[in-house]
């Protein structure tokens, strides 16, 4: 309340000047962006160069732990997981996370996010998030939300920059980058060290911990109407709890190599869009148990003190589009392939092959989709769309074809937007589902998702209002039986949720964020619903040489998770025009929501009978600096 008080105090004091003017600068917004926005396209939530660098978001957590509707989360492994079901590794398949025009993917979990949740954003221009099952215009496969990452390039970021962070616990980051361009060739490289070092939490005589160190290379190259990019990443670091429940391992480690080369390229006035992308990683897990507290596995059925398993994934996508804009509609179609190959029969109990014989080891998806958008008058517009996928898969798993429909209607004028999705969507059971020797399932169908929301906006000089609502059914989602075997449930799943946002703009870009959001949500064990809310309150302001931001986010009622509050803030000073100085404190008042992993568990009654809990954001402080030339 203190805070709030503050806040407006501040607020009051700087609202007498000039509203137009102040509003002007802050509509000159980041220039990608203003071209990527498109209202059709789903619920979106921007965030633009400018935000991000006054917020001085380091990493992709920074952005999704006040993201309306959830709350970022990490797994057993340390992974980022915000659709996490406790105690499966991994849920959020369906997140999509795009660098530009391809996607991030992982072949073995279906989502990317598990790999650059926590990525960090200094190579990052602005951010997309669409959420409510978004415009199938995307992508390969459907998607719940959609993140999209926009890197730096020469048109916005000619010259150089040189960085260097240090934080809590010795956690250090580097990185530079480098742009220049051409009358027709344009390039952007950049490399970033990362050290990310957080806290230990003992439990049983153990110390369960969760660094991580990345290293990180991207580079594009761009010629006329094409682009090539490259992107590789070397992590390593601890795996927390590990995968397997029961007892606390006294050491664990991760570890993933991955690669990524694609290209872009545009034909015929930018109306035929060719993609392509491969995409080579590998993920080495590991943990050791006590001699006297070791791990049972019920298949071979026997005790194991350590574990060690190497993944390997390889994928390949490719993606042509067509555009035709007639008098009063604009119509895309859309041709897409993609190959997931993954292989996890690298499995070792005590150093002895565990024989792993997978039911199949790739997936060929073949996907069609067609989109029209109608022009009713300037204020009126339709979007119908229809996309198909056909899952060719070997051994003894079923092929599977899923359907996705899509309804929209978008109503506009000078302050108003009004915009109505009504969605169907089938999603194909991802491989780590089907062939994991632990818990898969290879009789798995796929989920069904109906949905409607609907989002109100108003825009005065001065303010920006929304409502957004929403509603849905979920049929067959996946769930953990007695044995902790995946199924289909059998319960129909309904959910509702409401968030209310109001921006003010005032003093030069600056502006006052307040949002309230609430999510109910059925449990597919028939058990109590879940009811979470989440209130975000944040400023964004600058006086003189320096840019301050705060933010606090307050979340209750998430399921497995202790209700807290975050309040971070940060100050960004400008020594000159190419040296800048910064620092952030991060759950200021370690108090922020904390998440319960489970140790012990009763498979029938599932009464957890020994738990660890922590802060899924840790309290951290930084000092870094930057310089451009």
């Amino acid at each position: 309340m203190k805070l709030l008080v503050l806040i407006l105090s501040i607020l009051t004091s700087l609202y007498t000047q000039s509203i137009d003017a102040l509003l002007q600068d802050y509509e000159e917004q980041s220039e990608l962006s203003k071209k990527t926005k498109d209202e059709s396209a789903g619920n979106l939530i921007v965030y633009t160069r400018d935000d991000l660098e006054r917020m001085q978001v380091e990493s992709l957590k920074d952005i999704l732990k006040s993201l309306r509707f959830f709350a970022y989360a990490e797994n057993r492994l340390s992974q980022p997981d915000i659709l996490n079901q406790d105690p499966l590794s991994y849920y959020s398949k369906s997140v999509r996370v795009y660098l530009n025009e391809h996607e991030l993917l992982s072949s073995l979990a279906g989502s990317g996010l598990i790999l650059f949740g926590d990525m960090e954003m200094d190579f990052i221009d602005h951010v997309e998030i669409y959420q409510g099952f978004p415009s199938f215009d995307f992508g390969v496969e459907p998607a719940t939300i959609v993140i999209r990452l926009y890197s730096k390039n020469a048109g916005h970021d000619e010259g150089g920059r040189v960085k260097a962070t240090l934080g809590s616990y010795g956690a250090n980051k580097e990185n530079i980058y480098y742009s220049d361009k051409g009358d027709n060739l344009s390039y952007f490289v950049y490399a970033n060290q990362n050290d990310d070092k957080k806290d230990t939490y003992p439990h049983d005589g153990e110390v369960l911990r969760r660094d991580n160190k990345t290293s990180r290379f991207y580079g594009s190259l761009e010629y006329k109407n094409h682009t090539l990019e490259l992107h590789a990443m070397r992590t390593e670091g601890d795996a927390f709890f590990g995968s397997a429940v029961g007892n606390v391992p006294s050491e664990t480690f991760k570890a993933t190599d991955y690669l990524s080369i694609s290209t872009s390229s545009k034909f015929l006035d930018n109306s035929v869009i060719l993609n392509l992308s491969y995409i080579n990683s590998k993920n080495e897990f590991a943990s050791v148990y006590p001699v006297g507290n070791p791990i049972f596995v019920p298949a071979p059925g026997l005790p194991f003190n350590t574990y060690a398993q190497i993944i390997k994934e390889d994928s390949f996508t490719i993606s042509l589009k067509k555009e035709w804009n007639f008098d009063s509609h604009i119509i895309t179609a859309g041709i897409q392939y993609r190959y997931k190959y993954f292989d996890l029969s690298d499995l070792k109990f005590n150093g002895i092959d565990a024989g792993v014989v997978q039911p199949y080891d790739a997936d060929n998806i073949y996907s069609i989709f067609l989109e029209d958008s109608i022009t009713i008058n300037e204020n009126n517009l339709i979007t119908i769309s229809i996309m198909d996928q056909e899952y060719i898969r070997g051994g003894s798993v079923c092929n599977q074809n899923t359907l996705q429909l899509r309804l929209g209607y978008i109503y506009t004028n000078t302050n108003w937007v009004a915009k109505t999705f009504l969605s169907y969507q089938e999603f194909a059971s991802e491989p780590y589902m089907t062939i994991s020797p632990h818990y898969g399932n290879t009789e798995l169908e796929a989920e069904r998702y109906t949905s409607i929301f609907q989002e109100f906006s108003y825009r005065s000089p001065s303010t920006l209002s929304k409502i957004i609502l929403g509603y849905g059914v979920n049929k067959k989602i996946p769930i953990l039986d007695e044995n902790f075997v995946i199924q289909n449930s059998k319960i129909d799943i309904s959910g509702h949720s409401a968030a209310l946002e109001f921006t003010l703009f005032f003093n030069q870009k600056d502006k006052l964020e307040l949002q309230s959001s609430y999510t109910y949500i059925e449990s597919p064990y028939g058990n109590e619903a879940s009811k979470h809310y989440t209130q975000v309150i944040r400023m964004l302001n600058s006086i003189s040489n320096f840019d301050i931001f705060n933010e606090l986010t307050i979340h209750s009622g998430y399921q497995d998770m202790e209700d807290g509050y975050d309040y971070s803030a940060g100050v960004k000073y400008r020594v000159s025009k190419d040296f800048y100085i910064n620092f952030k404190g991060e759950n200021i008042f370690n108090s922020a929501l904390k998440r319960s992993y489970v140790n012990q568990i009763d498979p029938i009654t599932r009464i957890v009978s020994d738990e660890v809990i922590v802060p899924v954001i840790e309290r951290k402080f930084m000092l870094g600096m930057e310089y451009l030339f």
